[in-house]
């Protein structure tokens, strides 16, 4: 089934008395941050899956037990949870890394000499049982091979515990840095990660690969813009595949005005704008705004604040967990003794809940493109205020109403609900719940919504953005492939 969020207008022929909202991320209620009392910098780049056997919850989590290291000697942490809220860590007997001691057993990965940027995916299409975990990372050996800086390997595991390096598997001779959450990028067929060009060039950079054995150029996916002042820099940018959407993280560090020297500013806090993608490789800003609630409001308990992983849960909630950085980039120091310097937060959005459509005042309306091999219902996520309503009507490429779908006979929609269904009835009162009596007929979707807020719309057709006349050729329409 196809979704259709609202990013953009480019799935619309038209809307009328519509405003595109930019809803931040909410507090998880009632949540205390969590610290791990073994670490002082703890809970870099947290990664959390949900196990799809078990269905429990596991989190890996950069971390450094000793400060005098700084970045070298860091390694991934491993916790689990029952319910995705509340984490202990996942002590290891016997010890899984050579860097592992009895207080931090739970360190499950830390390269050669260091693992920066390291968050283990879940591959499920996979077909080596030993590969079925993987992650990407940066060691920063001070006498690295075959690097000037740095080698940038692949790790893979059976377990997301026991990792095995590949020595082979070098995806930059080049130290970087930041984090490198890989994705399974299912319009090129490859797997990418989002990182920085080289260190220090805080700019949103790809590497990609198709079969773990040789590594594409990397290239800039986003780059700051003229509305962007000349002390931001774009720190870092998770990003994840929803509905076939790419959603990332803009992670933003605002540097401070007085930070003037060496190559790489380091003061300045530090949040995160939605951003989005169609194909995973050219990228789109958003509302600039920040994405994670109370910051969103104007106040912030955090000096910087780094969301890292989603997760959906069985109760239709988006997870969004953050490392909160109790100062700003480089405050690391000014903690007292024993101070937790970084906590995890969640956060949640609505199922598709990073955009909405609301009505301005009153009603409004919007008419989506063509549709064609349309089937099975239509499905729409919405909140409908108490004294409105939505109601839904097909039309055909002539913009006409098509018999038996016109709005007079659509039942209206009210109330709150993720997959809100329209039906239509009929003359003798039968319901009309489907469009398989279309067959292949392209038509189009007239919305009128009444006090509403849309999020997605959801069903089983291609969209139509033209057509070849000539049978022999293509066939009557053509399907966007691409899209």
């Amino acid at each position: 089934m196809r979704t259709i969020l609202f990013f953009d207008d480019w799935a619309l022929y038209a809307s009328t008395g519509m405003v595109r909202r930019w809803p931040a991320a909410e507090p998880w209620p009632g949540l205390e941050p969590m610290t791990d009392p073994t670490l002082r910098l703890s809970f870099g780049s947290p990664v959390v899956i949900r196990d799809p056997l078990t269905r429990t919850w596991r989190m890996w989590a950069l971390g450094i037990s000793d400060m005098s290291l700084g970045d070298a000697g860091s390694g991934v942490y491993l916790y689990d949870s029952q319910d995705g809220l509340h984490w202990t860590p996942a002590k290891q007997k016997p010890l899984v890394d050579p860097r592992a001691t009895e207080a931090t057993s739970h360190l499950v990965f830390s390269g050669d000499h260091s693992s920066v940027g390291a968050c283990p995916m879940y591959d499920p299409r996979e077909p080596d049982p030993r590969r079925r975990y993987k992650l990407v990372y940066c060691d920063l050996d001070p006498k690295p091979v075959n690097a000037k800086l740095g080698t940038c390997r692949a790790a893979f595991s059976p377990d997301g515990i026991r990792w095995t390096i590949d020595r082979s598997a070098v995806w930059r001779t080049q130290h970087t840095d930041t984090m490198f959450t890989i994705c399974d990028n299912p319009y090129t067929g490859k797997y990418q990660w989002t990182g920085r060009p080289v260190v220090g060039d805080r700019r949103v950079a790809i590497d990609q690969t198709a079969d773990w054995k040789s590594f594409e150029r990397p290239f800039v996916a986003l780059h700051p813009d003229p509305t962007d002042p000349p002390q931001v820099e774009f720190y870092g940018m998770p990003h994840f595949l929803y509905e076939g959407y790419f959603v990332g993280f803009l992670w933003r560090m605002w540097g401070t005005s007085d930070d003037l020297y060496g190559t790489t500013r380091m003061k300045g806090l530090v949040d995160a704008e939605l951003v989005y993608s169609v194909s995973g490789l050219s990228w789109n800003r958003t509302s600039r705004e920040p994405m994670l609630a109370p910051r969103a409001g104007g106040f912030h308990p955090f000096g910087s604040q780094y969301p890292t992983s989603m997760v959906a849960d069985d109760d239709g909630w988006l997870r969004v967990y953050t490392a909160a950085y109790v100062g700003e980039h480089a405050d690391v120091e000014k903690g007292g003794p024993g101070e937790p310097i970084t906590q995890l937060t969640v956060h949640r959005y609505r199922r598709d809940g990073f955009c909405a459509l609301d009505t301005a005042t009153g009603v409004g309306s919007l008419l989506t493109r063509n549709f064609v091999h349309g089937s099975g219902p239509i499905l729409i996520n919405a909140t409908v205020a108490r004294f409105g309503r939505l109601r839904a009507e097909l039309r055909g490429m002539d913009n006409a109403p098509l018999p038996g779908f016109e709005l007079k006979n659509c039942v209206p929609l009210t109330g709150d609900g993720q997959f809100l269904q329209f039906r239509w009835k009929s003359e003798s009162g039968a319901a009309l719940d489907t469009i398989d009596s279309l067959a292949g007929r392209p038509f189009r979707i007239y919305i009128e919504a009444e006090q509403s807020r849309l999020y997605a719309l959801r069903l089983e057709a291609d969209i139509l953005f033209g057509w070849v006349p000539e049978k022999n050729l293509a066939g009557e329409f053509i399907p966007n492939q691409l899209y």
